[in-house]
């Protein structure tokens, strides 16, 4: 697995040209213009590295790539995050912000995940940890929020569900979290940042 991360600060308008009619009608429908950059940027990340492979969504709307090279996007602040893998793969990078750790938690995380935030001595770091394994679980085995969050456990290094295991892989970088999900033993070992 490879990790890849760009800063939408490095964007600049000729880059729109290079992504799909599809993404360009996308990121104009957006209000705010963070939310169009980031778009954009995911678009070039993906011709950079899918080229022309046709997306398909799954059942649960997880975009897939012909010719078997996985893939999964996150995005959060100002940066966009794109996982690659032979295998599946999710990820998930969070802005770290102030939030009420345990009170949110409890509408998502399990009996186990909420101990390690009570337990933690940095709460919020704590949360978001367990947030960014969670979604990249998700993304990882393609349900999404279709799946009960609560009845997925990231509290340790791995889950394992239908003769799978899902491992994990969580790094803090500046005020920002990334996780990463595989069914395959490969891991990133840090993100590499891409100047567009």
């Amino acid at each position: 697995m490879r990790l890849f991360i760009a800063d939408i600060s490095d964007l600049r308008p000729e880059h729109s040209k290079l992504v799909s009619p599809e993404r360009a009608q996308k990121a104009a429908r957006y209000k705010m213009e963070d939310d169009r950059k980031r778009c954009i940027l995911a678009g070039v990340m993906l011709q950079k590295f899918l080229g022309n492979a046709e997306i398909k969504q799954n059942r649960y709307g997880k975009p897939v790539a012909d010719g078997g090279l996985c893939f999964n996007l996150s995005h959060s602040g100002s940066y966009v995050l794109l996982a690659l893998s032979d295998f599946d793969v999710g990820c998930d990078i969070e802005r770290v912000k102030q939030i009420r750790s345990l009170r949110l938690g409890k509408t998502v995380f399990c009996k186990n995940e909420l101990k390690l935030i009570e337990d933690s001595a940095d709460r919020l770091s704590a949360f978001y940890s367990l947030w960014t394994r969670k979604e990249a679980l998700i993304k990882c085995t393609g349900e999404g929020f279709y799946k009960n969050v609560k009845s997925v456990d990231v509290s340790g290094d791995s889950f394992e569900e239908n003769g799978l295991c899902y491992r994990f892989k969580t790094i803090c970088f500046s005020d920002y979290v990334i996780s990463a999900c595989s069914a395959q033993d490969e891991m990133f070992s840090e993100p590499e940042f891409l100047k567009i």
